[in-house]
């Protein structure tokens, strides 16, 4: 009997999906992204030398961290100092390959080529993106090329059974997103 007792509380507790979450958020917060453009900054009337700059950044891991830039020079403090960052808009990069064509330009990567993409997923250290595209038995040796760009740095490309893979080395982490499109795909990196 008193084992039917210390049952009781244990089923008044229960819930019908052990897996629901117990608490629902009211609402969804969707983070949008704002990047800097350019800040003022006026120093007060006594300031004659600046001796250093100092940015505070947050990494991709979420760790704070500091660049210092000594500059040690005589400054006119009636002139404010104007930080800003510039976007560069690329010349576009083309690349040819046997078996398809590459685009380069803005932060985007367009893949010419009639083949289907099967798979797709990235490596770290160092970042890149690995494609692989369906094909007939294709025999080559492997294809690297160095680029000078600023954020693709080599493209390498692979013969295997039934598909080829293409490598893209980048110069950091991305978060990127694939659309396919009828003559290739498009890499969007963000």
């Amino acid at each position: 009997m008193k084992f039917i007792f210390l049952l009781i509380p244990l089923f008044l507790f229960a819930r019908i999906n052990p897996f629901e979450p117990v608490l629902t958020p009211n609402e969804t917060n969707i983070t949008k992204f704002s990047f800097f453009n350019k800040v003022k900054v006026k120093l007060p009337s006594n300031a004659r030398i600046l001796k250093k700059v100092i940015f505070v950044y947050e990494t991709l891991e979420s760790d704070i961290k500091q660049k210092e830039i000594k500059i040690n020079k005589n400054i006119d403090f009636h002139y404010p100092f104007i930080i800003s960052q510039k976007k560069e808009k690329f010349q576009i990069k083309i690349l040819n390959f046997p078996i398809f064509r590459m685009y380069i330009k803005n932060y985007k990567i367009f893949i010419k080529t009639k083949n289907i993409l099967i798979r797709n997923f990235f490596l770290a250290e160092p970042f890149r993106l690995v494609l692989d595209f369906k094909s007939g038995n294709l025999n080559f040796l492997t294809i690297s090329k160095l680029i000078k760009h600023l954020f693709v740095k080599k493209v390498v490309l692979g013969a295997h059974i039934g598909f080829y893979r293409i490598v893209i080395y980048f110069d950091t982490k991305y978060a990127y997103k694939i659309k396919k499109d009828p003559e290739g795909i498009l890499i969007e990196l963000k």
